[in-house]
C-alpha cells in the first residue's frame, strides 16, 4: 500500500479532536481546505510542511524522531516501538518515548503500523510506528549527526568499496572476528557487523593509538570533518608501526575519504563511539539558567533612562533628516561617510548611529525618496505625541520588522560590511526569533517583584541561547546569529535592564502593550512646559519638554548638546526659520515670555526684533509657470475670471502673472476657457515637476497577518469536508504526491514502474521506464526499450505503478 494512503487510513480512525489538534499544530495542512483524507496525508507528506513543524519540536522530541527515521524502513516495514527505541536512546524510559511517540503521532510525523514479520509475539500488543515517507528528506543528509551507512559509502564511492574489501581481510587476517567478503557490498556489511558488536568495538579499538576516542568524539554534531594533509593518508595502511589517530583509522575503515580534505564517519562507527547508541545526550528536562541577581532599582533605572536617551536620539536622527536627507550608495544602504555625519552631529559611535537609523526607517520615521535616493523624515505625528506612544509605535515596529539592525557592519563575503538600511540586513525569521527570545525570558524570569527579595535575575546570552536551543533545537543558528544583537536592541528599548527583563518587556512579551504604556507613563517623570533663557543666547531644558513646546522651541533655536538637559542655541538663522513658518516678532517673544523661568534677556529681544525688522525685503514665492503679456487689460480680465482661482495666479508687474501650476498645465487651462496662449521658451519642451516619492524601508516592517492560522469556522469547515459533509474542490494534488512517492520508492528498490504520460499534442500512452532521480520537477528515466536516457516533466505524469516482479535494467 502506498505511504500516503497508509496515513489516510491513519488519520480517518482519529476522532474530531485529534484532528482539530493536528490543523491547530499544523495549520498549513488545511491552507486551503483539502477534499479528503488523502489531500490532508499528502499535504502532510510534503517537505516543507514537515520542515515547518520540526522547527517547533523540542530538543528529545527531535532526537526520538531522528532515532525513529534510523531505525525504520517503509520498503521492508521495518516499524518501532517504544521498547525497541529505549536500546538506541541513552537515558529514556518506555514511559517517556512513549508519550513523545504519541505527540509525534499526534502530529502526523508517525503513522500507526503493524508488527513486522520479525518481531516477536509479546510485542504484538505494543505501539508500532512508521514515519511519514519524506522525513528523512526533511531531517537532511546526517539525521543524529550519525553519517551514511556502510554499503551506502561503499556503492557511492567506488574507490572505498574496493578498498574495503582489502581493509576486511587485513582485520580477519589480524585475529579480529570478521565474516570472509570478497565484494564491496559483503566487506561493507562484515565490518558493520563488527562495528556494531560491542566485543568487536572494543577487540578493534585495543590497538587504536592514544587520543583515538578524543577524536572520534569532535564527530558528536557532524559526520563529516576535515583533514589537514591528504599526504597523512598515504600512511593509512593496516602494517603502520605508528600511525597517527586519522590514518589509523582510515586504514581500519572506521573513516571514509571523501575527497582531499574531508573525511566521513560511517554511521556503525559513531554509533558505537557513543556508546552503541542513536542518541547519547537524551535529556527530558528543559535547561534552567543559573541567573545572576540584579537588584530591581538597578533595572528600572537603566532600561527608563534607555528608553528616554533612544527616544531623544530619534526625535535629533529625525531632526537632522529634515534639514538634510541621508545619502545611500548605488549599491544600496547607507555608507560610513553619511553614517559618521550623523554621529559627529548626534555625537555617538557608528554602530549606534546605524541602529537608530533603522529604527526610524522601521517606525516610518525616514522614508526614501526614489527621486533623489535619499533617505529624509516623513510627515507625521511624532513630535506630538507622548513619550510612551512614541516608545510603543518604536517596539511595536521593531517586533514586526523582518530585519535584524545588529547585522549592520557584518562582513560581506565579497569583501567589505553590510550598511544601514541595505538589503542584506533582511532576515524574514527576526520577527519569530525575537518573540521566542522574550517568551524565554519571560518563562525564566519573575519581572513583576513576586519574589520576597528586592531582586531580579539577569541571563547570561550563551545560557539563553540553550535555553532557546533546547525547545527548538532546529533553529540553533538562527538563535546564535540573532539573539546576542536582539538583546542590546531589547535593552535600548527598555525591555531589558542591566540584562534583566524588566515590567516592560513582560507586557511586551505577553502582547500586552495598554499594560506596558502604563507602566512607561508612571514611571517617567512629568514632562515640563518651561525652559531657562540665558544672556548668552541659549535655553536649557533640565528635562523632557511637552512636545508641543519642544517642537515650538526647536522651531526658534537650534538643539544642541547631550543628555537629559538638552542646550538650544538662538541665532539669525534659526530665528528666520521661525519666521519663514509664518511667525512674528511679537508671537515669537510672547512664546519665550510663557514657557521662560527667567525674563527674556535683552540680547535675545534685541535678536529677535533686529531679524524680523530685516526680514521680507527680498521675497521667494514658489511658481510652476509665469504668463506675460503686454495686454494689461487682457491680464486684469484673466485675473478677474472666477475660472481661474484654481490656477494660483499671482501679479508680479503690470505684465507678469505667476502661476502655480506647470506651464503645460496652465496652457491647456487657459485654452479650455477661450485664451488662447502661446508657450515660449523652456516650456516649449516637455517639463516635468519633480515630486517626492516615499518609499518604505528596505523591507516591510508593517505588522502583518500570519497567514498559517486557522479560526474555528476554518476547523469546523475543514472538519465537515474531511467526514464527507462540506464541499470542496479536489485539486490532483495528492495523486500527483503519491506519483512522485511510487518514483521515488522505485528508485530505492531499483524497480521498474508503467507510467501513463502525456505528450505535447495531449495524447496519452503507458510506457514502461526504470526511474533513476526525480529533482526540479523533472523525472530522468531509464528507456529500455531504446536503451536511452530520458527525461519527463512530472506535470505530463498521469499515473505510476511499479511494475511487480520486474527486474530494473541500466
Amino acid at each position: 500500500m502506498s505511504e500516503i494512503r497508509a496515513l489516510a487510513e491513519d488519520l480517518a480512525a482519529r476522532s474530531d479532536n485529534q484532528l482539530r489538534e493536528l490543523l491547530t499544530a499544523r495549520p498549513d495542512l488545511a491552507l486551503p481546505a483539502v477534499p479528503d483524507f488523502q489531500a490532508l496525508a499528502a499535504r502532510a507528506s510534503t517537505r516543507v510542511s514537515v520542515q515547518r513543524i520540526l522547527e517547533k519540536l523540542t530538543a528529545p522530541e527531535l532526537q526520538v524522531l531522528e532515532a525513529v527515521d534510523l531505525t525504520t524502513n517503509e520498503d521492508s516495514q521495518l516499524s518501532t516501538t517504544a521498547s525497541w527505541l529505549k536500546a538506541a536512546i541513552a537515558g529514556s524510559t518506555i514511559k517517556s518515548l512513549d508519550i513523545i511517540l504519541g505527540h509525534l503521532h499526534s502530529l502526523a510525523l508517525l503513522r500507526r503500523a503493524k508488527p513486522h514479520p520479525g518481531a516477536p509475539k509479546a510485542d504484538a500488543s505494543r505501539r508500532f510506528y512508521l514515519p511519514v515517507s519524506v522525513l528523512g528528506e526533511a531531517l537532511g543528509a546526517y539525521p543524529a549527526g550519525l553519517g551514511r551507512p556502510y554499503s551506502t559509502l561503499a556503492a557511492q564511492h567506488p574507490e572505498f568499496g574496493q578498498r574495503l574489501v582489502g581493509i576486511v581481510e587485513g582485520l580477519r587476517a589480524s585475529g579480529l572476528p570478521l565474516e570472509k567478503a570478497d565484494t564491496p557490498a559483503t566487506a561493507a556489511h562484515s565490518l558493520h557487523h563488527l562495528v556494531s558488536d560491542p566485543a568487536g568495538w572494543d577487540a578493534l579499538m585495543g590497538s587504536a593509538p592514544p587520543q583515538t576516542a578524543d577524536l572520534l568524539r569532535r564527530f558528536k554534531y557532524s559526520p563529516v570533518g576535515t583533514i589537514p594533509k591528504r599526504a597523512a593518508l598515504g600512511r593509512a595502511v593496516l602494517d603502520n608501526p605508528s600511525p597517527a589517530p586519522v590514518e589509523w583509522l582510515v586504514a581500519r575503515g572506521l573513516l571514509v575519504p571523501l575527497d582531499t580534505l574531508h573525511v566521513e564517519l560511517p554511521r556503525p562507527v559513531g554509533q558505537a563511539s557513543r556508546g552503541h547508541v542513536i542518541v547519547a545526550d537524551f535529556q527530558l528536562e528543559a535547561p534552567r539558567p543559573v541567573p545572576r541577581t540584579v537588584t530591581r532599582s538597578l533595572r528600572d533605572n537603566a532600561a527608563f533612562g534607555a528608553v528616554a536617551e533612544t527616544l531623544r536620539l530619534v526625535t535629533e536622527l529625525v531632526a537632522l533628516a529634515a534639514q538634510n536627507p541621508v545619502g545611500t550608495l548605488r549599491s544600496g544602504g547607507v555608507g560610513v561617510r553619511e553614517v559618521r555625519r550623523l554621529s559627529e552631529s548626534l555625537r555617538l559611535d557608528g554602530a549606534s548611529t546605524s541602529w537608530l537609523l533603522e529604527l526610524a526607517a522601521l517606525a516610518g520615521l525616514i522614508t526614501l525618496d526614489a527621486a533623489t535616493s535619499r533617505w529624509g523624515a516623513s510627515e507625521g505625528t511624532w513630535l506630538t505625541q507622548k513619550r510612551e506612544e512614541q516608545w510603543h509605535r518604536l517596539v511595536e515596529a521593531w517586533l514586526a520588522a523582518d530585519r535584524a539592525p545588529s547585522l549592520v557592519g557584518a562582513p560581506l563575503p565579497a569583501g567589505g560590511a553590510v550598511n544601514a538600511l541595505a538589503a542584506e540586513v533582511s532576515r524574514p525569521d527576526a520577527p519569530v526569533v525575537r518573540r521566542r527570545t522574550l517568551e524565554m525570558l519571560a518563562q525564566l524570569s519573575d519581572p513583576d517583584g513576586t519574589e520576597e527579595d528586592d531582586t531580579v535575575g539577569a541571563f547570561d546570552t550563551a545560557d539563553l541561547i540553550s535555553a532557546l536551543t533546547w525547545h527548538q533545537p532546529r533553529l540553533q543558528r538562527r538563535f546564535a546569529r540573532l539573539v546576542p544583537g536582539i538583546l542590546k536592541e531589547a535593552a535600548q528599548l527598555g525591555l531589558l535592564g542591566s540584562g534583566a527583563l524588566t515590567e516592560l518587556g513582560s507586557a511586551v512579551a505577553g502582547n500586552d502593550f495598554s499594560r506596558a504604556t502604563a507602566v512607561l507613563r508612571d514611571a517617567l517623570p512629568a514632562p515640563l512646559n518651561s525652559f531657562l533663557l540665558q544672556a548668552d543666547l541659549t535655553a536649557v531644558a533640565p528635562g523632557y519638554l511637552e512636545p508641543d513646546v519642544a517642537r515650538e522651541l526647536a522651531l526658534v533655536a537650534t538643539a544642541e548638546g547631550q543628555g537629559p538637559a538638552t542646550i538650544y542655541r538662538f541665532s539669525a538663522e534659526s530665528v528666520r526659520r521661525a519666521l519663514d513658518e509664518g511667525l512674528d516678532a511679537e508671537g515669537i517673544l510672547a512664546f519665550l515670555q510663557r514657557h521662560s523661568a527667567t525674563e527674556v534677556p535683552q540680547p535675545l529681544r534685541y535678536l529677535v526684533e533686529d531679524t524680523a525688522a530685516r526680514y521680507g525685503r527680498l521675497r521667494v514665492g514658489a511658481a510652476g509657470s509665469y504668463l506675460r503679456s503686454d495686454d494689461e487689460a487682457g491680464l486684469n480680465a484673466l485675473l478677474a475670471d472666477p475660472r481661474t482661482a484654481s490656477l494660483g495666479l499671482v501679479r508680479l508687474a503690470p505684465t507678469v502673472v505667476a502661476a502655480d501650476v506647470p506651464a503645460k498645465e496652465l496652457t491647456f487651462s487657459l485654452r479650455e476657457l477661450g485664451y488662447p496662449p502661446a508657450l515660449e521658451g523652456p516650456a516649449r519642451k516637455p517639463v516635468g515637476s519633480h515630486r517626492m516619492v516615499p518609499v518604505p524601508a528596505p523591507s516591510s516592517s508593517a505588522t502583518r497577518l500570519n497567514p498559517w492560522e486557522l479560526s474555528d469556522e476554518d476547523l469546523d469547515r475543514q472538519l465537515a469536508a474531511l467526514r464527507g459533509g462540506g464541499p470542496v474542490p479536489h485539486t490532483g494534488e495528492s495523486q500527483s504526491l503519491v506519483s512522485l512517492e511510487t518514483l521515488r520508492k522505485a528508485i530505492r528498490t531499483k524497480s521498474s514502474v508503467r507510467m501513463g504520460v502525456v505528450d505535447e499534442q495531449g495524447n496519452q500512452r503507458q510506457e514502461i521506464f526504470v526511474p533513476l532521480s526525480v529533482s526540479d520537477g523533472r523525472v530522468r528515466v531509464y528507456d529500455p526499450r531504446s536503451d536511452v536516457e530520458r527525461t519527463v516533466s512530472v506535470h505530463r505524469i498521469m499515473d505510476v505503478e511499479i511494475v511487480e516482479g520486474s527486474p530494473a535494467h541500466g
